[in-house]
């Protein structure tokens, strides 16, 4: 593989069942640049919820989007790459002190928490806080096959894995400014958070405080199903509900709220399980304070509505998350490729006859896609900091 000189740092390759996305930085003194940033969609079926079916067309798409990027060149064989988030586990616990030796202790907490086999998967963990009678420790666990798949998938594409990282913990890290000073927490800095990842696939609610992810909860929504129930219930192609989705999302003025009104039901039931996982939060980690901001990413973030209708719900301040705050680019600097337009023709859709002299259109930016992309590319950066 023929690679330009240029930054050292390993790529940031975020493989999902739909895309690849890659991000490239280099680090100069004190200032975190984009030196290479792509994404590439992938056909259905090579990917399935988080299982390589066709390895070889995988391999090809990896070289095609680290050979020919969007945005600038690719100057390194070495990747971190994430885990499927489906097939992850990851939770702060508490383990009593004792004269046992803390690692000896581990196995046998860990399969209290994590619904898998000890023998059957591949674990981690870390220290966050030592209390005078216990610890507070972060555990992450993933099925060895799927560490086995994805290790032979990148040794096979000519690639050298530093990492493969639980996408929770990369999203994190893109995505809050207290992951900056991770380990070195800093006056006033004592945040909440709940973020809400939509994906294609799969979405879940990380909650996060004091420099550490405290639980994952999986959330009953999807990219895909969405577009799915829109195409079902207007007799549209996947192309067209798509758009439609993203055009008119859950807002009542756009197509006299048809779409919002097809979504009705997604709605209330992720309304429930956000309500149901902010109760576990305040029930079981109430000294650690309220949530204080829920910030969205992944490809649903854009949802027209879903913020405002999320902060009214829950009372919280609710932001789409900033892929790019850890970064030294300038404001706007991306705009141009992040920058996503999308039209439709009002024939598609079933509309009153005032508004049958226009068509829908929306431009967005897509930044927020790539929040796992960068987190993983921050990795080493981060990690020399430290």
């Amino acid at each position: 593989m023929m690679l330009i000189k240029g930054s050292s740092s390993p790529i940031g390759l975020d493989i999902s069942d739909l895309s690849i996305k890659l991000v490239q930085l280099d680090k100069s003194r004190d200032k975190i640049k984009i030196q290479a940033l792509s994404k590439l969609n992938l056909p259905q079926g090579i990917i399935v919820n988080g299982e390589i079916k066709n390895k070889a067309e995988l391999i090809k798409a990896i070289k095609k989007i680290i050979a020919d990027p969007l945005y600038g060149k690719v100057s390194s064989e070495k990747v971190v790459a994430c885990l499927p988030e489906s097939k992850t586990f990851i939770k702060l616990i508490e383990i009593q002190k004792s004269p046992n030796h803390l690692a000896d202790i581990i196995g046998s907490e860990i399969e209290k928490h994590v619904p898998m086999e000890l023998n059957e998967i591949y674990y981690d963990w870390q220290i966050i806080e030592e209390l005078t009678d216990k610890y507070l420790v972060l555990i992450g666990a993933t099925p060895k096959n799927i560490v086995n798949q994805y290790t032979d998938l990148l040794d096979q594409a000519k690639l050298s894995p530093i990492a493969l990282e639980i996408e929770p913990i990369s999203i994190c890290r893109s995505l809050l400014k207290e992951e900056t000073f991770s380990l070195k927490p800093i006056a006033g800095d004592n945040l909440n958070y709940g973020i809400i990842d939509i994906g294609a696939n799969h979405a879940c609610m990380i909650f996060y405080s004091g420099h550490t992810i405290l639980f994952t909860v999986s959330m009953p929504i999807s990219g895909e199903e969405i577009t799915a129930k829109i195409s079902q219930t207007l007799d549209l192609t996947k192309e067209q509900a798509e758009k439609a989705k993203i055009i008119c999302g859950l807002d009542e003025n756009k197509a006299n709220g048809v779409i919002k009104n097809i979504l009705t039901d997604n709605l209330k039931n992720l309304m429930e399980k956000i309500k149901e996982a902010i109760s576990f939060y305040e029930n079981y980690f109430n000294q650690r304070g309220p949530l204080n901001q829920i910030l969205l990413c992944g490809g649903g973030a854009n949802m027209l509505n879903l913020k405002k209708i999320i902060s009214k719900k829950f009372s919280v301040e609710v932001k789409l998350a900033d892929a790019l705050t850890n970064l030294s680019e300038e404001k706007n600097e991306f705009d141009e490729i992040f920058a996503e337009k999308h039209t439709l023709d009002f024939k598609l859709i079933k509309l009153d006859s005032d508004d049958k002299q226009k068509n829908l259109s929306i431009k967005q930016n897509s930044s927020a896609t790539f929040a796992t992309a960068i987190g993983l590319a921050l990795r080493e950066i981060f990690i020399d900091e430290l």
